[in-house]
């Protein structure tokens, strides 16, 4: 298996076990398996195009990334404008959810599903 395709289906890995723990009323492993799935997919894109991704973690940098690489600039910058809390909030999970006592309530993680699955119908355009 392809470096690249590990990608992929580790992110879709990820967001299987957040639709469970999100039913599992586990909240802060969910929001973490969330940020996952969209670091990965958005590193997936980039080494589609780039044939290597950085090895950063903040959404917003690899959204950047995308952006530049596929001269979609405009949109994903709309992407972030209009998503910057969740992004925030993803973003956290990721550096709280494994050594800090962190708090996600189920709307937040309704929210942050809802982004990541259309930001992955956004990446899957490109």
């Amino acid at each position: 298996m392809a470096k690249v395709d590990f990608l992929k289906k580790r992110a879709e890995s990820f967001l299987k076990n957040a639709r469970d723990l999100i039913k599992k009323e586990d909240y802060p492993l969910a929001a973490f398996n969330l940020q996952q799935t969209a670091q990965l997919h958005l590193k997936y894109y980039l080494f589609l195009k780039l044939k290597k991704y950085p090895k950063i973690h903040l959404l917003g940098e690899l959204l950047k990334g995308i952006g530049k690489t596929y001269k979609k600039e405009k949109e994903v910058n709309k992407i972030i404008d209009e998503n910057s809390n969740i992004i925030s909030d993803l973003n956290q999970a990721y550096f709280t959810a494994r050594y800090l006592p962190a708090e996600f309530f189920k709307p937040q993680l309704e929210n942050m599903l809802k982004f990541v699955e259309e930001l992955i119908r956004f990446l899957k355009k490109l």
